[in-house]
């Protein structure tokens, strides 16, 4: 009997992780060949490619993350057709913000931390995009603001 209790519980434990991690990755989407094809063409060594769905410059684009051969961490937007649209800038810190968009988050986000900041140029003409992650009154935010300081989007994570 006591093995019997030990086997349910342990059971009841793995599955209750397993939905854990699922719901854990549930913003996380399937990378289509195209794009598969197109990272593992120009990055051989890419491993740990994971995607997301985002939206920069009116575009709905797919973000894929993946470690380079130098385990950095790279993040590239591709369009719905598999062709690269850019890469995400990992910026050092905050200093590297435009005052227009540091303005707008004290303004929309009083007292807000300021966890990780990305830079999206725009292929298509002037204009760049900040994808900025940040913590204010216990939530988190993924903020996308453009270079203007106008809020394009924003997401509670």
């Amino acid at each position: 009997m006591r093995t019997l209790l030990l086997s349910l519980l342990a059971a009841t434990t793995f599955y209750s992780s397993l939905s854990t991690a699922q719901a854990q990755d549930s913003a996380s989407v399937a990378i289509p060949d195209k794009v598969r094809a197109n990272i593992l063409k120009r990055h051989p060594q890419a491993q740990d490619l994971k995607a997301t769905q985002e939206t920069h410059f009116g575009q709905q684009l797919l973000e894929v993350s993946f470690k380079d051969t130098e385990d950095e961490l790279k993040h590239e937007l591709f369009r719905t057709d598999g062709a690269l649209f850019a890469n995400e800038i990992l910026l050092d810190n905050g200093l590297e913000i435009s005052p227009d968009v540091t303005k707008v988050l004290a303004d929309n986000f009083p007292g807000y931390k300021l966890h990780k900041a990305e830079l999206v140029i725009n292929p298509n003409g002037v204009g760049e995009e900040y994808e900025l992650f940040i913590e204010v009154g216990g939530s988190k935010w993924k903020v996308a603001v453009n270079d203007k300081g106008k809020i394009t989007d924003k997401d509670a994570y």
